[in-house]
């Protein structure tokens, strides 16, 4: 019962986002996040009625939906280092290209391995690897996006200030999820059937006040030394995402061995 109210919460603060994105027009200034949000309310408003009318069926339905959500998380990523960088032209440039590189190597994969070898694509095993390697590109990801703002004193708004810590926050719980499991085994999803629900509820509730409505960035400090550092940062950019392509391949690598 429990798990059920905190599921049409998620739906209810779901739509809620997406009723002030249409009402303050922020919709327009982050078209990913609110096509994320929007993905997140079909499919659990969805899933629910799946789950009721076909429970057997509800597995692959949640698979299918957990991984289109992962993929258009890349979407919010990119577009949050888009803004981070917005007042930086070259870096911002040079990062959004290294960041569609390894996010296109992402989608490739799954579309190619998911034609090919339906079978291994959608076994226990496979799933669990691929959602777990694919959230660590992410984490990968963020955390990059985190350094960048931290070490050149990077000013953000409040919009994107929630954004990442919202999305942080659903990227960790699950990847800390893939580890206890690791060592406590199934005796842990007594667990987490719970927890990971709240933590979800809490990042629609950062969110929810984060974008309730649209708050300008603050103007770049004319000290930050960004552009001046431009060779720097793409080599620290370029190691960056060497790490994210060789940890996304060896995980592949894994999760399709028999």
């Amino acid at each position: 019962m429990l798990t059920v109210l905190i599921w049409w919460g998620g739906v209810f603060f779901e739509a809620l986002i997406l009723l002030r994105g249409l009402q303050g027009r922020t919709l327009t200034k982050y078209p990913f996040f609110y096509l994320y949000i929007a993905s997140l309310f079909l499919s659990d408003g969805g899933l629910y009625f799946v789950y009721r009318i076909r429970p057997a069926s509800y597995p692959q339905w949640n698979w299918n939906a957990g991984l289109l959500n992962i993929l258009l998380g890349c979407g919010i990523l990119l577009e949050t280092f888009t803004h981070v960088l917005l007042p930086y032209p070259g870096a911002e440039k040079f990062a959004r290209r290294a960041g569609l590189v390894v996010f296109a190597l992402i989608f490739a994969f799954v579309a190619i391995t998911s034609s090919v070898a339906p079978d291994t694509f959608h076994s226990r095993l496979m799933n669990s690897h691929l959602e777990r390697n694919l959230l660590a590109v992410q984490a990968l990801f963020l955390s990059f996006v985190v350094v960048i703002i931290r070490y050149y004193g990077i000013l953000l708004g409040r919009n994107l200030r929630g954004m990442i810590l919202g999305y942080g926050l659903c990227i960790s719980m699950t990847l800390m999820a893939f580890s206890v499991r690791f060592y406590a085994g199934p005796s842990f999803n007594r667990i987490w059937i719970y927890l990971q629900p709240l933590s979800y509820l809490c990042s629609l509730l950062i969110w929810t006040g984060a974008v309730w409505r649209f708050y300008p960035g603050p103007l770049p400090d004319p000290a930050v030394p960004l552009e001046p550092s431009y060779e720097s940062f793409v080599s620290v950019t370029e190691g960056m995402m060497g790490a994210m392509r060789s940890r996304l391949t060896r995980g592949v690598a894994r999760g399709a061995r028999p």
